[in-house]
């Protein structure tokens, strides 16, 4: 079993890298949609797998702030001033940089619906379309705070039910008022927190079980094959009877807790490859930068790729071009002055498991 005092989880890596790809998957599969004038049943099957990803990332930043609170304690003007370099400066960057890129090349013009709507529309990170994540994980922010004095397994377990019954309202039952103000507009958006409270939540509940289930996805490592295989074919089911899936689904109250665990219970397999653990590693270290930046590296590739390019026997190829795109313009970012204001990288701890 795993101790608290480790200073680097790579199990908690190799999700936030899966999770960063399974992103990844939903949006090039659905340019795939716009370029071949709909889906076929494999760039389907890629869109639909591919929503666990969202809800993985939740779950790892709620994960990841709770297990330092545990580790370091609560400093309020420490966790502004690093939330503040490390989300809000990148969130504002590529908010603007995808607002100007839409301005000058599709002549969307922003400001087109007023100054107060821009303004909420840019907090709800509705700057592109895969920036309201950021705006989810700001609110979040706002409330973290308070969720940081609960620092027993009992109190975790009742926050869990808790966010768990506000969510699936959220998702089942909360319907959008006939007349739309300010307020009803913004729960009603995706981007809204109680959409999305639960899994964030599970992420503080599991820092606070985390050697616990750890222990148990190792040990029960066949229970969570089976299980994730069973997740991928009911999925299957579920969308071909019911059409396209949201990422936030009442489902995935069920299948994200054993999509973790089936990674964590693989995770000895896969580090046994170097190759394998060290691409995990790069990606989930590099996450955050390619979740911000692969848009417009879809964009461009859209833009400039022939026709003949957008066949489904070229899909890994389109996917693995924009993955290391990504990467590259990652790099590149990194070689400028404060090149930490435009995205987050992690330092590196290596690519072994710690004992």
């Amino acid at each position: 079993m795993k101790n608290l005092n480790n200073n680097y989880l790579f199990e908690i890596q190799s999700i936030r890298a899966i999770g960063c790809l399974l992103v990844l998957l939903v949006h090039v599969s659905a340019t795939y949609y716009y370029m071949q004038d709909g889906y076929n049943d494999l760039t389907f099957f890629f869109n639909q797998i591919g929503r666990f990803g969202t809800p993985l990332f939740a779950v790892i930043s709620g994960f990841l702030l709770f297990y330092q609170v545990r580790k370091k304690g609560f400093d309020f003007k420490r966790f502004l001033t690093s939330r503040t370099v490390k989300i809000g400066a990148p969130f504002v960057f590529w908010s603007i940089f995808y607002l100007l890129l839409m301005f000058i090349f599709e002549g969307k013009n922003p400001l087109n619906d007023g100054k107060k709507m821009f303004t909420v529309n840019f907090l709800l990170g509705n700057s592109y379309v895969h920036l309201y994540f950021m705006s989810i994980v700001f609110q979040f922010y706002l409330l973290f705070p308070l969720l940081q004095f609960f620092r027993s397994k009992k109190s975790w377990s009742v926050l869990l039910i808790i966010a768990l019954g506000l969510n699936f309202y959220a998702v089942q039952y909360y319907s959008s008022p006939a007349e739309m103000d300010t307020v009803a507009y913004i729960m009603d958006q995706r981007a809204f927190l109680l959409n999305w409270i639960y899994f964030f939540v599970l992420g503080g509940f599991l820092a606070y079980n985390w050697g616990t289930f750890l222990y148990y996805a190792k040990k029960l490592k066949l229970v969570s094959v089976v299980a994730l295989i069973m997740v991928v074919f009911f999925t299957m089911y579920e969308y071909q009877t019911k059409g396209s899936v949201s990422s936030n689904r009442a489902w995935n109250f069920l299948n994200i807790p054993i999509i973790i665990f089936a990674i964590i219970g693989l995770y000895d397999y896969v580090s046994k490859s170097k190759i394998l653990l060290k691409t995990l590693n790069l990606i989930g270290q590099l996450s955050m930068g390619i979740y911000l930046v692969h848009m417009f590296v879809i964009y461009v590739f859209v833009r400039t790729a022939p026709e003949t390019v957008w066949t489904t026997v070229n899909f890994p190829f389109v996917f693995l071009a924009i993955l290391i795109g990504s990467i590259a313009m990652i790099k590149i970012i990194q070689l400028l002055p404060w090149n930490h204001l435009i995205i987050t990288v992690p330092k590196s701890r290596g690519s072994k498991p710690s004992a």
